[in-house]
């Protein structure tokens, strides 16, 4: 569990550098190609977190209730605070991270409102959280280059990417 926790900082700290890069008027500037500037991905990245970090405190984890345009979208000091809570909250667990049984509800329906809920772990979870975090990554990234910003071009991309990568001696 130590080194999925480590890993999900990882993903957290990718999230971190797009901030920082950002910083200012381009944090939520629009790309040419995207609705959503990079504030947009920041926001619904941690949203995912909040809910499971809200989730494991009631003991079943609601991915359909985010706090879409909540100020983190726009406020780039906000994300990093959040982002450094999170990351402490990984490293530094209480008793609240820990490996049980939970519940997950998430919509699956793109033609009506439809959830269900299913069982899952927290491994598994944060297995989401990580792959789902490197997706937003590799979007942010996009924007922010379309609008100069200079990005790690290790940014957004997957683990198993990476490591073939590695392989290849890239």
């Amino acid at each position: 569990m130590k080194q999925l926790r480590e890993a999900t900082v990882e993903a957290l700290q990718q999230v971190q550098q797009l901030v920082e890069a950002s910083d200012g008027a381009l944090y939520n500037q629009p790309s040419v190609h995207s609705e959503s500037g990079i504030g947009r991905h920041v926001r619904h990245i941690l949203d995912h977190f909040l809910a499971l970090q809200h989730g494991l405190n009631k003991g079943s984890i609601d991915y359909n209730s985010r706090h879409r345009d909540s100020d983190i979208e726009n406020n780039p000091s906000l994300a990093l605070q959040l982002i450094n809570q999170l990351c402490n909250w990984f490293l530094h667990p209480q008793s609240s991270i820990d490996e049980r049984p939970i519940k997950v509800e998430s919509e699956i329906s793109l033609k009506q409102q439809q959830s269900m809920q299913f069982d899952s772990s927290l491994s598994r979870e944060l297995c989401y959280l990580i792959n789902h975090t490197v997706h937003h990554v590799a979007y942010a990234k996009l924007v922010a280059k379309e609008l100069g910003l200079s990005i790690d071009n290790n940014m957004g991309i997957a683990p198993s990417t990476a490591s073939y990568l590695r392989q290849q001696g890239n």
